[in-house]
């Protein structure tokens, strides 16, 4: 499934997919600030373990790239690098 990102929705801290506030029935609070999910299973993913999830020092954009790849490859290497 992909995901189009649009920069003034909040982002889902468990997916990466960008949520309208207004229309989901998917929200928590943590520490004081409310966070929005695409789907009650990724509300639940978060509310298991909300430090997986929440940054807490920035990463720089490889970084976060690298990570990225590694949750949608499951660790492994692209078809292209193989």
């Amino acid at each position: 499934m992909r995901h189009h990102h649009d920069h003034s929705r909040p982002i889902d801290p468990v997916c990466g997919a960008s949520v309208d506030p207004i229309k989901t029935t998917h929200k928590a609070n943590y520490k004081g600030v409310e966070r929005y999910f695409c789907t009650q299973g990724c509300k639940d993913r978060f509310e298991s373990a909300p430090q997986d999830y929440i940054v807490t020092k920035r990463k720089g954009f490889w970084r976060r790239y690298l990570e990225r790849l590694d949750k949608a490859t499951g660790g492994k290497p692209p078809s292209c690098c193989s």
